[in-house]
C-alpha cells in the first residue's frame, strides 16, 4: 500500500471524510477537514509513519498530495 493510499484510508477513519472526494488534488479543505482537524491529522500522521513535521512544514500542506509527498521524504533516509 502506497503512502497516498494510507493517507486516504486514515482520513476516512479518523475524519469520516468521503471517500469518493479523495483524489491525489483534494484540498485538506475538500475533505471538510477545518484548522483543527489538520493539527489532528498531521499529529496521527507523526504516529502513523514514525515521523516529526515541523510548524514550517505543516503550513505548506495543502492537500494529501503535499502530505504524501512529505511523509516519503521524511521516511527516506538522507543519502551521505
Amino acid at each position: 500500500m502506497d503512502t497516498r493510499q494510507m493517507l486516504a484510508e486514515l482520513a476516512v477513519k479518523e475524519f469520516n471524510c468521503d471517500p469518493a472526494k479523495i483524489t491525489p488534488d483534494a484540498t485538506i479543505a475538500d475533505l471538510g477537514i477545518d484548522s483543527i482537524g489538520v493539527l489532528e491529522f498531521i499529529f496521527r500522521v507523526e504516529e502513523v509513519f514514525g515521523i516529526q513535521v515541523d510548524n514550517a512544514q505543516a503550513e505548506n500542506l495543502k492537500s494529501l498530495a503535499d502530505i504524501a509527498s512529505l511523509v516519503d521524504q521524511l521516511r527516506t533516509p538522507a543519502v551521505q
